[in-house]
């Protein structure tokens, strides 16, 4: 549906106005004072200039876009990922054709090459789009700054996906 597409690439479009963020510059710490604004606090914990910043980035979207009734904030990747499945949207599955506003993890030291990935997360991003075998990502704390990344489909250290319920809202 028509509305389901324009909320995920409104998403996408916000997350895309910090492309090109530096780590330490004053943009990234607006970024972390937008998710470290959210109550309730993930875990109690405020983020820091020095922690690492991808779930917080991929939070503060959510946050952004008032969409934390379907995106879980959280500034660790696997406690996401138990919040994702806690609300039943969490695929691991190597087949999925994401979509726009999909959250992506990725297991960077799953280092088999083939089977499913089932290493710690530790990275995240939101799904841009895809063409042909590639998905279009965009990524806080990729080389210390918000950048696109360019990703195989079934990619093996691909953790799996968050799948928001845009179609869920009003």
């Amino acid at each position: 549906p028509l509305g389901e597409q324009l909320r995920r690439l409104d998403l996408v479009r916000t997350a895309e106005g910090w492309l090109g963020v530096q780590e330490g510059s004053a943009d990234h710490e607006a970024i972390i004072d937008i998710y470290n604004s959210h109550t309730p606090l993930a875990q109690g914990y405020a983020v820091t200039l020095d922690d690492n910043w991808c779930a917080a980035f991929a939070s503060a979207i959510a946050i952004q876009q008032r969409r934390t009734d379907i995106i879980p904030t959280e500034c660790g990747c696997e406690r996401q990922i138990e919040l994702w499945k806690e609300m039943g949207n969490w695929t691991e599955n190597g087949a999925h054709m994401p979509l726009p506003g999909d959250y992506i993890y990725y297991a960077w030291d799953d280092e088999r090459e083939w089977g499913d990935c089932t290493g710690w997360a530790d990275h995240v991003g939101i799904v841009v789009g895809t063409s042909g075998p590639f998905i279009k990502v965009i990524e806080g704390n990729k080389d210390d700054q918000v950048m696109y990344r360019y990703i195989l489909r079934g990619y093996h250290q691909i953790r799996g996906y968050g799948l928001p319920n845009y179609a869920g809202i009003g």
